[in-house]
């Protein structure tokens, strides 16, 4: 059963005048088609938002934020697992915003002229912050500019052809998970909804090899001019638990 979001205290001042966005946390359900019915995988993340204040004149109306949780994680039918990353291949920061693209700006609202009191983000941040009940990510995002592609919504989605080995990590194709797993594997959804259950950990009893935030890639004695996925992806990754980035 989804809780709802328990009202938490705010966050102390982050050493500026700017506005300190109430933390929420939100739960990540990855729902699965196979050959032996639905498997579903969940996570629970922690977002902390906050805008610099007009103290700062350099960053006057920047929105920074951190995360705290783990990857969410499906166990499927023929012994593999499929984890959806704290990060995508376009936005290393995708857990830290998921929540919030579920309350998209349109172009219109975007093209505003600027309001420090009132930004875009705060916009959104109020839409996201009322919505009720789970919600359906998007697959696909509108772009800020009319003459730009959407962009994906969902995070890395990944496998490993040997669990023990960080290296065999394999991309998987949020469209075509057949292509990894076999015929009758099927993404349904990606579902998020705001709870105040505690944020997951013990991701690492999965992966032994997992080390503490922060880690280097998955393949830590690669050559520099390497982008294969697994010199690509670092531990972080797959969790932060205990540390908010």
């Amino acid at each position: 059963m989804h809780a709802t979001l328990a009202l938490v205290a705010l966050l102390g001042t982050a050493g500026c005048d700017g506005t300190i966005y109430q933390p929420y946390r939100y739960k990540e359900t990855l729902v699965v088609e196979t050959p032996q019915g639905i498997r579903t995988g969940s996570t629970v993340i922690e977002v902390r938002m906050y805008k610099e204040g007009q103290s700062n004149p350099f960053a006057r109306g920047g929105i920074h934020g951190e995360f705290e949780g783990e990857a969410a994680e499906v166990d499927l039918p023929n012994g593999r697992t499929l984890f959806a990353l704290l990060t995508s291949p376009s936005n290393y920061g995708w857990a830290k915003g998921a929540y919030q693209m579920l309350a998209q700006l349109t172009p219109e609202e975007m093209a505003q002229p600027y309001d420090p009191n009132n930004t875009g983000f705060d916009i959104q941040f109020r839409r996201a912050m009322a919505l009720k009940g789970p919600q359906i990510l998007p697959r696909m995002m509108p772009s800020a500019a009319p003459s730009h592609d959407p962009v994906s919504a969902y995070p890395w989605l990944v496998t490993f052809s040997d669990i023990k080995e960080p290296t065999s990590v394999q991309a998987v194709d949020p469209d075509n998970l057949a292509a990894s797993f076999g015929p009758g594997y099927k993404l349904k959804a990606i579902v998020l909804e705001k709870t105040d259950e505690p944020v997951s950990g013990g991701i690492g009893r999965k992966l032994q090899w997992l080390g503490d935030y922060p880690e280097p890639s998955l393949k830590s004695d690669h050559d520099p001019h390497d982008w294969s996925l697994a010199a690509t992806l670092t531990h972080g990754d797959f969790s932060t638990f205990g540390v908010f980035k």
